[in-house]
């Protein structure tokens, strides 16, 4: 029985303990299986967080790509603006440059003062009048010592700070010179009135032209109004003696009659040159005043032209020189003063008697060119000398200076005839080989007035009017007896 029992005792064990492994079994499996679950469910969990993680990173991306994008449009534009302000800083340079060298280079000195008139600023030909160095900036205005006679660079800043207007006055530095002081208000871009801008321009030049044209003019009207009063004197002595020679015209003469009429005829060459004289300061003070008028008639300047010469060859052939008149057209009707023209014409033979000896020749030549005619006064004089020719046509001006000169004369006849031919739209020149003659160009434009009926009569040669304009043009080249 002994025996028995613990072999029934053991197989019980063994039952009881596959019954305990298999329960034991079976709580592993399910705890693995558990486990397993839970970690399937985490492992899904974090396959949901990673894809949802995942998703939020893809955006996430997508914010930071656009995020770059403007990243970059907002860096370009701000390169675009970077680039944009280095030009303005460069055109800032470039301005500031150009003012910094225009005031140190401008005539005019200027003087930049604050609220306070303290200087800010000025230019360096400013110091030329008012003692200013660098160290000066900021120092008020009225401690600065000037050159000015009178204080007007501060009364003038006090009324314009005061006013906000323009202040402008001539002034007088002790050295003479003459200046426009300006001062005016310093306005900001904000139309703020922040200062005061003092500037001295040198009128210097401008005042003595002045004093010349004021002088010129009292000059002018002194010469008119003497020329006038000579003029008047010498007409009653003519008249006088062409009254005397009414008594002397008829008949046989006597001795004191014959020197009578001499002294006349030397009283009578005499007034004829101061007339000449006078009538030419007349035109001169009417050309500076531009009171001298053309009267302009539409004529056959061929018929003036030669009348006018013809006029003088008796004149001339009493100095044994011969004397020419050609043309290539007989007849140019055009706008022009006869009266004007005939004073040229005479002026330029007169030059040419003067210096043409006996045994030469002269002659005046017309051309016609179209839109211009050309007049041609020539001689086989003595010439003019090639440092001479420029000065020919100046008023005042003459070839031979000197005392001892052969030929009288006030050198401002070529000076009038040249304007008159000016007044006319002309030119003229001259050519001249000293020893050998000389020739005096004159081009007029044809031109005609637009009056039909405008056109004078055919001059006469010898008329009376012509003859004592003959007179008194040659009254210094020959004797009237």
């Amino acid at each position: 029985m002994k025996n028995i029992m613990p072999s029934i005792s053991l197989d019980c064990m063994d039952h009881n303990v596959d019954k305990y492994e298999d329960i034991n079994k079976y709580d592993l499996e399910k705890k693995l299986n558990e486990k397993i679950m839970r970690l399937e469910n985490e492992l899904q969990h974090t396959k949901e967080c990673l894809q949802s993680s995942n998703e939020e990173h893809l955006v996430y991306n997508e914010e930071l790509l656009s995020a770059n994008e403007e990243f970059k449009a907002v860096n370009d534009e701000l390169l675009k603006i970077n680039t944009q302000y280095q030009h303005k800083n460069q055109e800032l340079s470039d301005l500031y440059s150009d003012v910094t060298n225009y005031l140190n280079s401008t005539d005019i000195g200027t003087i930049f003062l604050d609220e306070k008139l303290c200087i800010r600023k000025f230019t360096p030909s400013i110091t030329k009048e008012i003692n200013l160095k660098v160290q000066d900036i900021g120092r008020p205005m009225q401690d600065i010592s000037n050159n000015l006679i009178n204080d007007d660079l501060n009364i003038g800043a006090i009324e314009v700070l005061s006013s906000h207007m323009l202040y402008e006055k001539e002034i007088q530095s002790k050295n003479g010179s003459w200046y426009l002081l300006k001062c005016a208000p310093y306005c900001t871009c904000e139309n703020l009135i922040k200062g005061v801008v003092l500037s001295l321009v040198n009128i210097t030049n401008k005042k003595l032209l002045d004093e010349k044209i004021l002088s010129e003019n009292l000059m002018t009207e002194f010469f008119s109004n003497l020329s006038h009063e000579l003029r008047t004197p010498l007409n009653i002595i003519l008249c006088t003696l062409q009254l005397l020679d009414t008594y002397t015209m008829n008949g046989e003469l006597n001795d004191k009659e014959r020197k009578f009429q001499k002294y006349s005829g030397i009283m009578k060459q005499n007034c004829f040159r101061q007339l000449r004289l006078v009538n030419n300061m007349i035109d001169i003070t009417k050309l500076d005043a531009g009171f001298l008028d053309l009267n302009l008639q539409n004529c056959n300047i061929v018929n003036v032209i030669e009348s006018v010469t013809m006029s003088v060859a008796e004149y001339i052939k009493t100095k044994s020189i011969k004397l020419i008149f050609d043309t290539d057209i007989e007849e140019c009707i055009m706008s022009f003063d006869p009266e004007k023209i005939e004073r040229v014409i005479l002026n330029l033979l007169s030059n040419s008697i003067k210096f043409t000896r006996a045994g030469g020749s002269m002659m005046v030549n017309m051309y016609d060119k179209g839109e211009n005619i050309i007049i041609s006064v020539k001689d086989t004089g003595i010439g003019i000398p090639k440092d001479k020719l420029n000065i020919i046509f100046d008023r005042f001006r003459q070839v031979d200076r000197s005392i001892t000169r052969r030929q009288e004369g006030s050198g401002i006849g070529l000076s009038i005839v040249k304007s008159l031919v000016e007044l006319h739209g002309g030119t003229i020149s001259v050519l001249s080989e000293y020893g050998r003659g000389t020739e005096f160009i004159i081009v007029l434009p044809v031109t005609e007035l637009t009056k039909e009926n405008d056109i004078c009569g055919v001059f006469e040669t010898q008329s009376q009017e012509r003859i004592e304009k003959i007179h008194i043009e040659f009254s210094d080249i020959y004797s009237l007896n």
